[in-house]
């Protein structure tokens, strides 16, 4: 019987068009680093409203029901897809109806393309044979993706996720007589009581929100002098006469730890605003860690310590950049140099910070995500076992960096009341809020408040970069309350 299948199977493919869709650029729901917490592991994108769980019991409608009989045979079984909502990306996923159902095997592409999840369907009165581009399955306890198994399963706990592309020639209207095809493997887990789904959603449009304090000021000129603002800082000043009042001591850097800046016009690095002016270089290489680190102190600087605090700048990572490893980006810091960074552990009264991170760039096969650097938090709470900061991705697909893309990046921070969870992060890439935090634990003390901005690029961990590449900072504002994008 088994062997009938396999024949039956690949005598499809005598006369059948046979066809391996290339992954589409459109916005499908998940990639092939899938996993229970994130719809793509590579990117670090979290599923839209939770885990896969709350995710799936959202946009999951049933088509059918079905049974896997646990008869340890090869088999082939084929459902019914009239129902389904065709879509040139079709989402389908297996789950459990069963409180007591076992887990059922198909084989995958990387078993067998001619036994993978395929579906079949007539158009034109020509048969047509389409192949998974994606046949994977997740489970809560698996923490990496099983995108490149042999095997897909369905049952308890674990559910098979398969993404079909149809050809961009093929006019879905007159697709008739679709079944999904899968084949079983020769060994079953008990007998399974499943359901066949379709996963519908579409991405809601994200709300920029324009109505802060840039709103006031065509491309920041002047919003330094607004009474919300701490500090701004566009880094177009810097000609000879700003360079001799520093030197006769007219005024006072109010950036600490400066080193070397290297300021590069404007029109070199395709600024977002195509106006004239300067942005400084951050550049990385394989030498060193640190590429630039820039302190703003409030004590100093504005006379006191602030609670809570907003801060935007612009950032721009290099076209053509590679980036092998992770490493720090700017955020917030209280310090104090004496915790909170560098492995010195925060014991809730010596010190803090919650710095940006940045992440290894994405393989350049990733045909959603190729090339991009993941970015996020990296935060020491209070923690009194571990004595490093932990990294938190911020999981939005706009919190994925495109090389020779400015974007602007706004965190706002507010500390937690001493020995309370309650400390509050926000951020916001171009306008529109991506992340959200209400449960931070940063203090024990009143007396650790918002020390300084911290500026810090940094690659690693210990291990320096294996490629050099530049970044670029614009346009800081730090202030009291929401900042928002450059008004054009």
């Amino acid at each position: 019987m088994a062997m009938k299948h396999v024949l039956h199977s690949r005598f499809w493919l005598t006369f059948w068009f046979f066809s391996f869709a290339p992954m589409a650029t459109s916005a499908a729901v998940f990639d092939d680093s899938v996993t229970y917490a994130f719809s793509s592991s590579a990117a670090k994108v979290f599923w839209p409203g939770g885990q896969f769980d709350e995710f799936h019991q959202q946009y999951a409608k049933k088509i059918v029901e079905f049974e896997v009989k646990d008869l340890d045979k090869e088999r082939i079984i084929e459902l019914d897809l009239d129902t389904v909502l065709l879509n040139q990306e079709l989402t389908l996923t297996i789950d459990s109806r069963g409180a007591k159902s076992g887990i059922a095997d198909f084989y995958s592409a990387e078993h067998n393309t001619y036994k993978a999840p395929q579906i079949v369907y007539e158009v034109a009165g020509q048969k047509r044979l389409l192949v998974a581009s994606i046949d994977t399955f997740v489970a809560r306890k698996d923490r990496k993706s099983k995108s490149k198994d042999a095997v897909v399963k369905a049952g308890s706990g674990v559910t098979t996720l398969l993404l079909f592309e149809f050809p961009s020639d093929i006019d879905l209207q007159q697709v008739k007589n679709s079944k999904l095809v899968l084949t079983t493997t020769d060994r079953q887990f008990g007998p399974s009581l499943l359901a066949l789904n379709q996963l519908i959603y579409s991405a809601p449009a994200l709300k920029v929100e324009t109505s802060g304090i840039a709103d006031k000021y065509i491309l920041d000129k002047g919003i330094a002098n607004d009474k919300a603002v701490f500090y701004a800082d566009d880094f177009d000043d810097q000609d000879w006469l700003t360079g001799l009042k520093l030197t006769v001591g007219m005024t006072k850097p109010v950036w600490q730890n400066t080193g070397e800046l290297e300021y590069v016009d404007h029109k070199d690095v395709r600024h977002f605003s195509g106006e004239p002016g300067k942005a400084v270089r951050m550049p990385f290489t394989t030498k060193q860690n640190l590429a630039g680190n820039l302190d703003y102190y409030f004590a100093k600087h504005a006379g006191r310590e602030p609670e809570e605090a907003y801060f935007r700048y612009y950032t721009l990572l290099a076209p053509g950049s590679y980036v092998s490893g992770g490493g720090k980006l700017p955020g917030f810091g209280g310090t104090y140099n004496k915790a909170g960074w560098g492995g010195r552990a925060n014991n809730g009264e010596n010190g803090w910070s919650s710095r940006g991170a940045f992440y290894q760039s994405i393989n350049a096969k990733n045909p959603l995500w190729g090339g991009r650097m993941p970015i996020g938090s990296y935060i020491y709470e209070v923690d009194t076992k571990n004595k490093y900061g932990k990294s938190i991705p911020w999981g939005h697909e706009r919190s994925t960096l495109q090389p020779g893309k400015w974007v602007a990046i706004e965190q706002y921070l507010k500390l937690n009341t001493p020995g309370k969870s309650d400390g509050v992060l926000h951020v916001w890439i171009d306008g529109a809020k991506i992340y959200s935090r209400n449960n931070l634990h940063f203090r024990d003390t009143d007396k650790l408040k918002i020390e300084k901005i911290w500026l810090n690029f940094y690659f690693g961990g210990v291990a320096k970069p294996s490629k050099n590449f530049d970044m670029y900072i614009d346009n800081i504002v730090i202030a009291s309350s929401y900042i928002g994008p450059v008004r054009q």
